[in-house]
């Protein structure tokens, strides 16, 4: 398909898009009523100079795990490939001829519901880079010497007991072979006991490599109890953490009676 008749079918592509978010059920990770959601924005650096030697490294197994629930952040760019697209072009037409529309709903399990992403409302999406307020601060620390940013993400979440709390997973910094990056692990936030802070932990590992081999792996753990709309620094003598929480108030959804188009 030419570059030129797929511009042609992007208004059939649109339509489709909205017909299947107006069929699509409910998602798990939009926002439910009485939930507290925070904006997240987290920058990891590794100190370059810094002296990784300083320390013997704990090298238990239980530091070099991510939990088993923990998830990736999502990503607009992960919605739809151009093979998606393609294939969503010929939806109105099976639509169409389709007796009710009820049709592609049945032929959809729970585990393929497809509904577009609401960066307004979305738990665990990657807000765009119009929305990061530490663009000035990472590229100072890529400025300076001694400093590489090795990850940096936005995003908003509920927020929960540490009971309840979501691991994000971290893939960071450069990557060596198919799976493994220099920074790897997870990071959790959630309420104190009292619900009058957010607690940032750290459950990350830097590995170090020769050509594909890692020759040795830091851990990198840590805790903080962190006031709102504050700018908090976690240090490591590897891996520094930047991070800022505040509250974000949650727009209502808009009526699919009313859609605002």
């Amino acid at each position: 398909m030419s570059h030129a008749l797929n511009l042609l079918r992007l208004p059939i592509v649109t339509m489709a898009l909205l017909t299947l978010a107006l069929l699509a059920s409910p998602s798990d990770s939009i926002a439910q009523s009485g939930e507290r959601w925070y904006q997240v924005e987290v920058t990891l650096f590794l100190h370059e100079t810094g002296n990784f030697d300083e320390e013997n490294w704990l090298q238990e197994e239980a530091y070099f795990a991510v939990p088993a629930n923990a998830r990736a952040l999502s990503s607009m760019l992960d919605v739809l490939t151009l093979t998606d697209w393609e294939q969503l072009a010929d939806a109105p037409l099976a639509l169409a001829n389709s007796e009710g529309a009820e049709a592609p709903v049945q032929q959809r399990t729970a585990d393929e519901t497809f509904r577009l992403p609401d960066l307004s409302r979305d738990a665990f999406l990657q807000l765009p880079v119009e929305q990061h307020d530490f663009r000035q601060t990472n590229q100072a620390l890529e400025r300076a010497s001694g400093y590489r940013v090795l990850y940096h993400a936005a995003w908003r979440q509920p927020m929960t007991q540490a009971s309840r709390a979501t691991p994000i997973i971290i893939n960071g910094g450069r990557q060596f072979g198919e799976t493994a990056h220099e920074l790897q692990g997870s990071l959790r936030l959630f309420f104190n006991r009292n619900e009058t802070r957010v607690v940032l932990e750290s459950a990350l590992w830097f590995n170090q490599f020769a050509g594909e081999n890692i020759t040795r792996r830091i851990p990198v753990q840590s805790s903080r109890d962190m006031r709102s709309n504050e700018f908090h620094y976690l240090d490591h003598p590897v891996v520094g953490i930047l991070v800022q929480v505040f509250p974000y108030e949650v727009p209502p959804a808009v009526s699919l009676a009313n859609p605002q188009f």
